[in-house]
């Protein structure tokens, strides 16, 4: 019973003691004021002509593709320099080279299907923009399609058709 205690004691004592923060020599016993990140504010700026595209009804395992273009409204040229995926039935392609203001860009989406029903998909796109990461969605619903060109039916003693 005295060693849970002690045990206890010693845990609450580490929890306090990890929880207390650290402050600077130079703010005189107040808090230091938080880190807020520089925005240049003539970054490029993205003007996406849709986020989020509906592909509505398509057959499965066919291949479709989007291409989000976007217009530089800012004051200095745009990199994309990554486009992440949430699953592998997604492949993507972007513009390598800076967009200048003014400019267009894109990012494109290719998505093939293996399961039927509704679908939700994003990426993401990083960059040097003011917004520096984008969610863009492409969304649909998925149809079973029927294997065309398989095997034909051979007529054995079960189904001859009737005798």
């Amino acid at each position: 019973r005295k060693f849970f205690s002690a045990l206890t004691l010693i845990l609450l004592i580490s929890t306090v003691s990890f929880a207390q923060t650290s402050v600077s020599p130079n703010s005189k016993g107040s808090e230091a004021a938080p880190v807020v990140p520089v925005v240049n504010p003539n970054a490029g700026e993205f003007k996406w002509v849709e986020e989020t595209h509906d592909f509505g009804t398509i057959p499965q395992g066919t291949p479709v593709k989007n291409k989000f273009e976007f217009t530089n409204t800012g004051k200095e040229p745009i990199i994309v320099s990554n486009v992440q995926k949430t699953c592998g039935c997604t492949v993507t392609e972007w513009t390598k080279e800076p967009v200048m203001p003014g400019q267009v860009g894109y990012v494109t989406a290719e998505f093939n299907a293996a399961k039927e029903g509704p679908f939700t998909k994003a990426i993401t796109v990083q960059s040097d923009a003011k917004t520096p990461s984008v969610k863009l969605y492409f969304k649909g619903t998925v149809q079973k399609t029927e294997q065309a060109g398989g095997v034909p039916e051979q007529n054995t003693i079960f189904n001859t058709g009737g005798n």
